[in-house]
């Protein structure tokens, strides 16, 4: 596959994260996963988590279309992240409601990949 074919799925990818993954019942973990395989690896850049260290996700924000602000606890202070853009197209405002009021817990873990740095949720606990 021609590096022009796969950017081409790529674009595809990002199309349906945004019309459908969003808005589909799949787990907030799962929507995750299928955006940690895209072409371009999501680099977190300055975040401020280290890796392979699970961060408990206390309340989820939108403030913007494709803006996400993450709520995390870390050293017993509450911080936030703003989310790259390919992981805030995937978080409904049904994953936030769950999320904020605590019908379903998650946690955000940086994990290094040989493309680069990628957020992966886990679903710690739910209905």
């Amino acid at each position: 596959m021609s590096l022009k074919d796969k950017i081409r799925h790529d674009n595809a990818l990002r199309i349906f994260e945004k019309n459908y993954l969003r808005f589909c019942e799949t787990d907030l973990a799962a929507k995750f996963r299928t955006v940690n395989r895209t072409l371009i690896a999501i680099n977190l850049g300055l975040c401020g988590f280290a890796p392979e260290v699970p961060y408990d996700i206390s309340k989820l924000e939108r403030v913007g279309h494709s803006r996400i602000l993450v709520y995390y606890s870390s050293k017993g202070r509450e911080l936030l992240y703003p989310l790259p853009e390919r992981y805030a197209n995937v978080v409904s405002n049904q994953d936030i409601d769950q999320i904020n009021s605590g019908m379903k817990k998650y946690k955000i873990i940086r994990v290094i990949k040989k493309r680069g740095c990628a957020a992966i949720i886990n679903r710690i606990r739910g209905i």
